[in-house]
């Protein structure tokens, strides 16, 4: 049965990448997730890449890395497609979670979770 989920994320995976947008263009569009936390912007990346990094819905993703850029965090997973742009406000900071194309619920969910859950 893993394996049957397995191969329908990856034909997923395919059929949609050639549709996938750039993270720019996918920032100019709505968030999927927009939260403001009262921890610092460090721990609310630490936190999304362990969730992202440690927790799988079909299987674990080893893509998971994150990427510094003028005093934003961004958090990238399952190669790419979706990411949390996370900036530092005040003492807090705030998080903008993106998805590049229509993917499976399951996915979306799990991922939108972590970051609410660390924010």
């Amino acid at each position: 049965m893993r394996n049957i989920h397995l191969a329908m994320l990856i034909t997923l995976f395919a059929l949609c990448g050639c549709q996938a947008m750039p993270p720019q263009e996918a920032r100019m569009s709505r968030a999927v997730v927009s939260e403001t936390s009262s921890r610092s912007a460090q721990q609310v990346s630490d936190c999304i890449y362990h969730g992202w990094s440690t927790t799988h819905v079909v299987q674990n993703d080893p893509t998971t890395h994150i990427e510094l850029e003028k005093g934003r965090m961004t958090i990238f997973t399952w190669q790419d497609s979706m990411f949390a742009d996370v900036y530092p406000r005040g003492a807090g900071s705030e998080v903008r979670f993106y998805k590049t194309f229509n993917m499976g619920p399951e996915v979306l969910a799990d991922r939108s979770s972590i970051v609410k859950l660390c924010a």
